[in-house]
């Protein structure tokens, strides 16, 4: 990917985060979260570290990206927003996201080895999409169709993730399989009240009784 396009691709992605987040209509739904949260960002990190030569090339690529990309949602949600130029103060977070992303992206371009080694870079990824899918999932439940394109999406790039980047299916089902147990594992018997962003207690059980009765 030349440098051109990474410059087009970070302008395109940060002006359609911020349309989403400006026009009221996509308020907390899937598309208003894109400036907030990490799964479309995931995403496009991807395929910029995929169609790079080298890991070098990889991490300049993918922080110059999220350097012009995330303070141009803020810049464009300015004129839009009752806090004005008060909106940058949510950047902080975003700001140390782009500084791990040069390190991130220098690891992460070994995806391309489609061995046991890409498995690896990958599970934690794997594991914040599966907090996320399975969340998205769980609040769809309770108040459908609340998060079901966001745990669709999240859920789609684990399977295709491991679809595209590994060569067996033991590396496939570890890469599916895994987060997941984990996920479930760090709720139920340790008794994590909040693994990630939205997964609580008190909504997963919710759930749980809201399937029983189903049943019953």
């Amino acid at each position: 990917m030349s440098w051109p396009v990474v410059i087009l691709y970070a302008v395109g992605t940060g002006v359609l985060a911020a349309l989403f987040m400006i026009i009221p209509g996509f308020a907390k739904t899937s598309l208003g979260r894109m400036g907030e949260t990490l799964e479309v960002w995931i995403f496009y990190a991807v395929i910029l570290m995929a169609n790079c030569k080298r890991p070098l090339e990889s991490a300049f690529k993918t922080f110059v990206f999220f350097l012009i990309s995330q303070p141009l949602i803020y810049l464009l949600q300015v004129p839009f927003s009752p806090l004005g130029w008060g909106t940058f103060s949510h950047y902080p977070y975003w700001f140390v996201w782009t500084l791990l992303t040069f390190p991130m992206a220098f690891a992460g371009w070994y995806i391309r080895k489609h061995n046991w080694l890409s498995l690896s870079i990958f599970l934690p990824i794997l594991f914040l999409l599966t907090c996320d899918y399975v969340s998205g999932f769980m609040s769809a439940y309770v108040d459908f169709p609340h998060l079901i394109v966001t745990a669709l999406f999240c859920l789609g790039q684990v399977v295709l993730y491991m679809y595209v980047f590994t060569e067996n299916i033991w590396q496939k089902l570890i890469g599916v399989l895994w987060p997941l147990a984990a996920v479930l594992l760090l709720f139920f018997v340790f008794n994590v009240k909040k693994v990630v962003f939205m997964v609580d207690r008190e909504l997963v059980e919710t759930v749980i009784k809201g399937i029983a009765s189903w049943l019953m």
